[in-house]
């Protein structure tokens, strides 16, 4: 059923000429967008603005949007341009449009049958898999033993010739120590790391530092399982903000947290034996970070004894045994029902360090508690 999106999206392409601006313009105009203009930018270059106000193949309005937006996105590639963009309600988004040469200026039901022809050569969402199991949400403990984590080594480090989000890092260590408590207090622990050590995607040469202390909370036997998988999702999620191929070099301290995070796999591979269920899930996709063939065969037990389908398992195993076609196959499959994967694909970076954040959004995605 056609569907009018309850939001337009404004785009805002700035280009280096007239020439390139009108021959942008024509683009979106030919997809049905329904106001387009063209006007010199404030400095130099032109900006092409442009209005999806739809409407779209069906209800979908998630879908439809991100891959309008995959379009226009690459467009934008095509013409060297850079590339904003805005989202409010059709009248709001009308009424601060930006002023220029319209290109065109059309209702939604003028477009109508323009913008059904221009998705008609994109699918429509395939049906997500049914996801049974259940190591999303495991079985929450009794609660913390209390005892608190002894950080060795956390002393010798000069944090205060490092740096956090906010100057010298030496407010990092009670950080560290906070966590160690082992308490209720933890989530305001981790709030206080992902405020000054990892803040917003950023980490810095504070951050590797901090690698091994989470390692040794982590492996230590008192932690309570809640906070040690806690862990282990945290350290997947930095470890992939700007994961290292197997064979690169780290040129940024978010590279570098990920080597040290790689670097220090073997200990936290070695909590399998002991490991939860919903542990040794996460454990499988921190392994992908480096391929390694010894700890195979229990990843491929586990995986037997998980019912149903598993996008995140299966994709993490295809990685750790080096399977690219499988790789290919389920990333591409991922992307026929998950935008997000859609767009990650498209992104210009390593094949890897792609795949590697599509393992950790679908890991998010599957292996944490819905909320």
């Amino acid at each position: 059923m056609i569907h009018v999106p309850r939001h337009a999206t404004t785009f805002s392409l700035f280009v280096s000429d007239e020439e390139t601006a009108r021959e942008g313009a024509q683009e979106l105009a030919a997809r049905g967008h329904t106001l387009v203009r063209v006007a010199p930018a404030s400095g130099s270059g032109w900006r092409i603005a442009s209005l999806d106000e739809g409407p779209y193949p069906d209800e979908d309005e998630t879908w439809w949007t991100a891959a309008e937006d995959r379009v226009v996105t690459e467009l934008a590639v095509d013409l060297g341009a850079d590339l904003g963009r805005s989202v409010a309600h059709p009248e709001t988004a009308r009424r601060f449009f930006p002023e220029g040469e319209a290109v065109c200026d059309r209702t939604v039901e003028q477009v109508r049958d323009t913008r059904i022809s221009a998705f008609s050569r994109i699918p429509a969402r395939a049906s997500r898999p049914a996801v049974v199991h259940d190591l999303g949400n495991p079985e929450p403990p009794e609660g913390p033993t209390g005892e608190p984590v002894v950080l060795r080594g956390l002393d010798d480090v000069d944090w205060a010739a490092l740096t956090g989000a906010y100057g010298p890092a030496d407010e990092v260590p009670d950080i560290l120590r906070g966590l160690a408590a082992n308490d209720e207090e933890w989530d305001e622990a981790i709030d206080e790391y992902f405020s000054t050590v990892v803040h917003q995607d950023t980490c810095y040469d504070c951050t590797p530092e901090t690698v091994r202390f989470l390692v040794q909370l982590a492996r230590a036997p008192q932690l309570s399982p809640v906070y040690r998988l806690d862990l282990l999702i945290h350290l997947t999620y930095i470890a992939t903000i700007d994961p290292v191929p197997p064979t690169g070099e780290a040129g940024s301290d978010e590279a570098a947290t990920c080597q040290a995070i790689t670097d220090h796999l073997p200990e936290l591979l070695a909590l399998w034996p002991d490991a939860s269920a919903a542990a040794r899930a996460w454990l499988i996709v921190l392994a992908a970070l480096r391929p390694a063939a010894d700890r195979l065969p229990d990843f491929q037990e586990f995986r037997r004894q998980v019912d149903g389908p598993s996008p995140a398992l299966d994709l993490a195993l295809a990685l750790v045994s080096g399977d690219d076609d499988a790789v290919l196959d389920l990333t591409l499959a991922a992307a026929s029902w998950d935008e997000q994967v859609s767009a990650m694909l498209e992104t210009p970076i390593p094949l890897r360090v792609r795949h590697l954040k599509i393992l950790s959004h679908l890991a998010l995605t599957e292996l944490t508690p819905a909320n």
